[in-house]
């Protein structure tokens, strides 16, 4: 634990009260933009990295890869904006201010390596706060890079990167004024436990069974495009992934057609793409490892039934990849345990169809879980009643997955505690203080 121990010691000088870090927040912009021209110099690098170390296709890795830009950027034009609240009663003045916790450990996931530790770290470091991140032991590579972009552009002790095994992430949680985590909701639910005693602040971004609502006045292709690509991207390997879809029951045969037909004529799980062929299909890599490859086959091969659709596989490399094609089961009964548990992959579930939005709703609301949803339907009633009885921390309407930063992310129930994103996540690095004054 020596290195941990370096990094502790590094930040908790650059995060002391009279550090300039903390008390200028100029420097924190200067250095927020900086880092965002840097990377932007190295992207298709980054993007190389990313690839090499998840599997993800190149271009998913560019896109990715500009969406932290943008993180990075939004974030640095807040650093002199953080304000508190004034009142003046007589000759007494009540406010507040916003104060750094100090330092904060980012722990994260393998899924979206740089674009899970820009939601973290560029709040973390606008609000005056130095942070160790932990990346997840299959993917360090890219936060190392970016730590090694920002050597020197950051102050000192203002931004360490620890990789390593949970040993690390459990004495970081011990030693650190704040955590943000996201990854499992066993792990999740582990931390809890282990700052229970000294009542920690943290941040929880942990798993989700999101469900998505199609209506009959749906637009069927749009909502058949956005569907696939919420489950099937990344190789279902994202917190947002679409696991339940319900559909209407007087459109339900042709959904099903409609996404059959986009299954088999537009995705494929592959690594061997022909040059001019890059956008011809939605392509996506293996899963990360083979712990995660074993735990999706075990969720396919527990349910009876057999798939309504398989995807394509293509590659020379097949044999030594973790490759599952697209797997979509329909008809299936909500209580089901391939229905009801998180699995982290390819794998979609076409609930039973519905018969009213109400029915449509309680179903939704039934999962454990409440991080994502979303509803198709051109009905504006339809999508205000949707959005306003769906238990989920993100609800989108006619659209799927898209997450500008300024607007808030984080679930409710097993799906988390706390915000990453947006002002929310702000509030979520800062201590609020209340101070009153008295001149009478």
């Amino acid at each position: 634990m020596d290195q941990v121990n370096d990094a502790l010691m590094s930040a908790k000088e650059a995060s002391s009260v009279n550090s300039e870090w903390q008390s200028n927040p100029k420097l924190r912009r200067d250095c927020l933009f900086a880092l965002a021209n840097e990377l932007e110099k190295y992207d298709h690098d980054m993007a190389q990295v990313e690839s090499l170390q998840t599997g993800k296709p190149l271009n998913d890795s560019l896109y990715e890869v500009r969406d932290v830009i943008d993180c990075l950027r939004y974030f640095a034009g807040y650093c002199d904006k953080i304000y508190g609240q004034s009142q003046q009663l007589g000759y007494t003045h009540l406010f507040t201010i916003r104060e750094p916790f100090g330092i904060v450990s980012l722990i994260t996931s393998f899924n979206y390596p740089l674009l899970l530790t820009s939601w973290k770290l560029a709040p973390a470091l606008a609000s005056g706060n130095c942070a160790i991140l932990k990346p997840a032991p299959q993917t360090p590579l890219s936060s190392l890079m970016l730590a090694h972009l920002a050597t020197d552009l950051l102050p000192p002790g203002v931004f360490n990167v620890l990789p390593g095994s949970a040993d690390v992430s459990q004495y970081l949680i011990d030693k650190t004024d704040k955590t943000s985590f996201t990854g499992s909701t066993r792990v999740g639910q582990d931390i809890m436990r282990r700052t229970a005693d000294y009542l920690m602040p943290l941040t929880l971004e942990c798993g989700g069974k999101n469900a998505v609502i199609v209506c009959e006045d749906a637009d069927m292709t749009k909502a058949v495009q956005h569907i696939a690509m919420g489950a099937f991207s990344n190789a279902g390997q994202n917190c947002c992934a679409i696991s339940r879809v319900l559909v209407e029951h007087s459109i339900y045969d042709r959904f099903l057609h409609e996404l059959k037909e986009n299954i088999q004529n537009s995705w494929k799980a592959t690594l061997d793409v022909k040059k001019g062929e890059e956008d011809k299909y939605n392509l996506y890599g293996p899963l990360i490892d083979e712990q995660q490859y074993t735990n999706v086959l075990n969720s396919i091969q527990s349910y009876l039934s057999s798939p309504f659709i398989v995807g394509e596989i293509k590659s020379k490399t097949v044999t030594s990849g973790y490759f599952i094609p697209p797997t979509i089961y329909a008809h299936v009964p909500d209580n089901t345990p391939i229905a009801v548990e998180e699995i982290f992959g390819p794998v979609l579930c076409i609930l039973k169809p519905f018969y009213s939005l109400n029915e449509a709703i309680a179903r939704v609301n039934q999962s454990r879980y409440g991080l994502a949803s979303a509803i198709f339907s051109k009905d504006i009633k339809k999508v205000h009643k949707a959005i306003s009885g769906i238990k989920a921390g993100y609800v989108w309407a006619n659209t799927y997955n898209i997450m500008p930063p300024s607007l808030p992310f984080g679930g409710r129930k097993l799906s988390g505690i706390g915000k990453d994103l947006g002002l929310s996540a702000l509030n979520e690095f800062s201590f609020e203080k209340s101070v009153m004054m008295d001149f009478s």
